[in-house]
């Protein structure tokens, strides 16, 4: 039986209080054939101090926001993300 890849996909924007019980939880899954990626959207909490801890994640920084508009900023990572992963499943997890 073939072995499938999932990924992981995850957006932050300040979201510090909430990241580190988040990717834990990514990183204690049994499911071991996985890749997760975090988009982060300009964050100005501490929220990559938090990110940059999980060593085996992948991690998008975006330097400047595209929209005025949150949901389309949240849009625009989710497709970030997509074209970045190499999953057979895609799996979206808020980072909240």
């Amino acid at each position: 039986m073939k072995k499938v890849f999932a990924s992981v996909l995850i957006t932050n924007f300040n979201k510090e209080k909430f990241l580190k019980k988040t990717l834990n939880s990514c990183k204690n899954q049994s499911f071991k054939d996985k890749e997760v990626i975090i988009f982060d959207d300009c964050s100005t909490d501490n929220s990559l101090s938090v990110i940059k801890k999980f060593k085996n994640f992948k991690l998008i920084k975006n330097k400047k926001k595209k929209f005025k508009s949150a949901p389309l900023n949240q849009i625009y990572a989710i497709s970030k993300l997509v074209k970045f992963s190499k999953g057979e499943i895609i799996f979206f997890l808020d980072s909240d």
